[in-house]
């Protein structure tokens, strides 16, 4: 069954998108027409093969003249019948021949392909008139209301925090289906803003690859001041911060539990991908990166944390997760107190120093005493 997911209508541009292997009607005929002026300001010629019809030769014109486009071209006179059966469900051939602008004649030729592919059906009752087969199409997926399009709006303004190709994959995926740039979103999100949104990130292609098909890289990076080289799994591009970083395990060693490992992107000098060389990753990523709130996580929580908190900043905990396993454990008239997991200190400490002064670390004593000494280094400094 071919469904159509959206179809959209801009000047001097036209574009269907669907959702299932094309069918003879759409192979011999189906064409994306960007609006080029310098590039189709004369006729252009289209080579397609059907299933059964042989080759076909179609000529499409366009033109370059300002104001609104006529409607003389296959996918635009298609692209108008959907529209006007997604709004009433039916159309009449000589009303619609007249809003398209063609010849009955003309307009027939496509309605009966559209027949053939099991787009309509002729009306029982009166002649000329042409209804959706509903049984075997379906329009369930062009139904877009506004509040649809503020959320899309939204994801678009976010993806823009990202940058490079993060940032364009988003807009092209959006495009298909949205005119963002007349959308307004009543949503915000204020976050770090990458400085170069335009950024290309290096190696994305190589790395995304890896990630997607699950194959091993030789890694080149950056390791203090030398370079060093490993093998390794790649299994995510994490934004944490504002900063990008590769999320990876090293090749495992005799009984020795794999690790996750965290790269800034900015150090990575060179990647080698090992298309031959797959590997399988484990189910326990997926739950290790959905618990992290930082770039500090790792598999194993096992250090117990608990704190006490003003009652004055109580709604951020509870609105928020700020700490791994984060629950509050008891509550008090001035304060409540909060217990979190932890694999290394640094998952914690950076929402520590955030909240002071209304927040200290009860257990453990390794914690506390990290806290103190960052305390007691910023205060030496300030004199």
């Amino acid at each position: 069954m071919l469904t159509p997911i959206i179809f959209s209508q801009r000047p001097r541009q036209s574009l269907i998108y669907f959702q299932a292997p094309a069918c003879k009607l759409y192979r011999e005929f189906l064409i994306f027409l960007p609006a080029s002026p310098k590039s189709y300001n004369r006729k252009r010629q289209f080579n397609a093969t059907g299933d059964s019809m042989g080759k076909k030769k179609i000529i499409i014109a366009t033109t370059a003249k300002r104001g609104p486009r006529k409607y003389n071209t296959f996918l635009n006179r298609f692209m108008r019948v959907l529209t006007a059966l997604n709004r009433n469900g039916y159309i009449r051939t000589r009303p619609m021949a007249a809003e398209l602008e063609v010849s009955e004649r003309t307009l027939q030729r496509l309605l009966l392909a559209m027949r053939d592919d099991h787009f309509i059906l002729p009306d029982e009752h009166e002649k000329g008139k042409w209804i959706f087969n509903s049984e075997a199409k379906s329009f369930e997926k062009l139904d877009i209301n506004d509040q649809d399009a503020a959320t899309m709006a939204f994801l678009c303004q976010l993806s823009r925090i990202f940058g490079g190709q993060i940032n364009k994959s988003v807009l092209q995926s959006l495009e298909k289906a949205f005119t963002l740039e007349e959308t307004d979103s009543p949503f915000f999100m204020i976050t770090p803003r990458v400085k170069q949104p335009d950024t290309q990130l290096p190696f994305y292609q190589d790395l995304y690859n890896a990630i997607q098909f699950k194959y091993k890289i030789n890694l080149t990076y950056l390791s203090g001041t030398a370079e060093k080289t490993v093998k390794v799994w790649p299994f995510s591009l994490i934004m944490c911060d504002g900063m990008w970083y590769l999320g990876y395990l090293l090749e495992p060693e005799a009984k020795r539990k794999q690790e996750i490992r965290t790269l800034r992107y900015t150090h990575i000098l060179k990647v080698e991908p090992l298309a031959e060389e797959n590997f399988e990753k484990p189910a326990w990523i997926k739950e290790t990166l959905k618990d992290a709130r930082n770039i500090w996580f790792n598999r194993d929580r096992c250090t117990r944390v608990v704190m006490e908190v003003s009652n004055r900043i109580k709604d951020y905990f509870e609105l928020t997760e700020y700490f791994p396993a984060q629950k509050i454990i008891a509550q008090g008239p001035e304060t409540f107190k909060v217990e979190a997991k932890i694999c290394v200190h640094n998952e914690a400490v950076p929402n520590i120093m955030r909240f002071l002064p209304d927040i200290k670390v009860l257990e453990p004593k390794e914690l506390k005493d990290e806290v103190n000494r960052r305390i007691a280094d910023y205060l030496a400094n300030k004199k």
